[in-house]
């Protein structure tokens, strides 16, 4: 039997660690009715915890790419996940809102670093080869942890504590951080620079070429942050009961974990990425759309999760077609900077129009929308990229 390449050695590894972000970042939805009844947080209040988790990457994003640039990235990523660990055991101990925002952003500020890091090493292994099938293998982390977060906090929560259940999240990161430092070496030809590496090595188009290149993962991200974070909640003033709700949700997460398997594999052998991209983002906002108006709601949220994750792969394989390998560490914390800005902001705003509209499909029809912008944000930035290289 053949060893694994080292590059896919690393991969599973840091697949596993991006896992942990996924499932701490769903914990306070998943046992938000929790949170509600002994804490007495609202709607705002709870779409303020997930917003923060990803806000400090406004702030973090840029500063932990030229830190990991400057103290290699192993170390940056193993900061991160300190953090993480840290933040997890500060929710749990949390008697107020005050309290939990605060560990939140902590913890939030960790998985920002960790975030940009892990990104940037794959793309430091897996540049020239399985670049689109690799970036959509990681990234499915994100889904996967969210939908264990769903399968097991609220029962957690409900068999024990929800204190607990945030605990749980800190253990993720703590094993986490064993894998990384187990498990984990740099490509050798991406050790970090003497002195460090800074924006001087992007000119302004390549400023403008990250931004634009964030920009469609941002829409797209935010899209699928209002779903996992409201859905359930939705589907609950539907009729649905609260752990089959979440039971659901859950359910529909794992078929996006497949099809954005499905979709990173299809891009690598046939190419066409931005063709498969427009096509399955169109059809996954019909499906969010007519989940909420049409009758067979469970129907279309599964059709939407076999639809929703295929444009994954390609959409997060943007940046590297503009960042040579010198800049990756301060051209994905850029990226980052932008992606963390918009996606912080849309369940705060989901949470806000919940609660001055009272009705739970509103969010969801932002969803909709952000869905439908990815699409444009594509197309520009192809329109603009192939314009700067003429």
């Amino acid at each position: 039997m053949r060893a694994m390449a080292p590059r896919w050695r690393v991969l599973a590894v840091l697949t596993f660690v991006r896992l942990g972000m996924g499932f701490q970042f769903q914990s306070v939805a998943a046992v938000s009715p929790f949170l509600s009844e002994s804490l007495g947080f609202d709607a705002a209040q709870i779409g303020l915890l997930i917003g923060i988790y990803s806000l400090p990457g406004a702030l973090f994003a840029l500063p932990g790419g030229l830190l990991g640039a400057r103290m290699g990235d192993k170390r940056a990523c193993l900061l991160g996940l300190v953090l993480m660990l840290v933040g997890g055991i500060g929710v749990a101990v949390s008697t107020n809102f005050e309290a939990a925002f605060a560990a939140r952003a902590v913890s939030g500020a960790g998985a920002v670093i960790l975030n940009v890091m892990v990104t940037k090493m794959i793309a430091d292994w897996f540049a020239g080869r399985e670049i689109v099938l690799a970036m959509a293998v990681l990234m499915n982390a994100w889904p996967i942890g969210i939908s264990v977060a769903l399968f097991t906090l609220a029962p957690l929560a409900e068999a024990a504590s929800w204190q607990a259940a945030m605990l749980a999240t800190a253990v993720l990161a703590l094993v986490g951080l064993a894998a990384l430092q187990l498990g984990y070496r740099p490509a050798g030809s991406h050790a970090p620079a003497a002195g460090g590496l800074g924006l001087r090595l992007l000119s302004r188009r390549d400023l403008w070429r990250i931004v634009l290149s964030a920009l469609p993962w941002t829409l797209y991200n935010g899209a699928y942050a209002l779903i996992v974070a409201f859905l359930p909640n939705h589907l609950h003033a539907a009729g649905f009961g609260v752990n089959a709700a979440a039971s659901a949700v859950a359910l529909a997460n794992f078929l996006i974990i497949g099809s954005v398997l499905a979709g990173g594999y299809l891009v690598q052998r046939v190419g066409r990425g931005d063709a498969i991209s427009i096509a399955c983002l169109l059809a996954w906002s019909v499906t969010l759309a007519l989940m909420v108006c049409a009758p067979g709601t469970l129907f279309w949220l599964l059709l939407g999760g076999v639809i929703g994750g295929l444009p994954a792969g390609a959409l997060i394989a943007l940046p590297a077609e503009v960042l040579s390998p010198p800049q990756r560490a301060p051209g994905m914390g850029l990226f980052y900077t932008v992606f963390y800005l918009g996606v912080a902001a849309f369940p705060a705003l989901g949470g806000y129009l919940l609660r001055d509209t009272q009705a739970s499909a509103s969010p969801i029809w932002l969803a909709v929308a952000l869905g439908l912008a990815t699409i444009v944000a594509m197309v520009i930035f192809r329109r603009a990229v192939l314009s700067w290289q003429r």
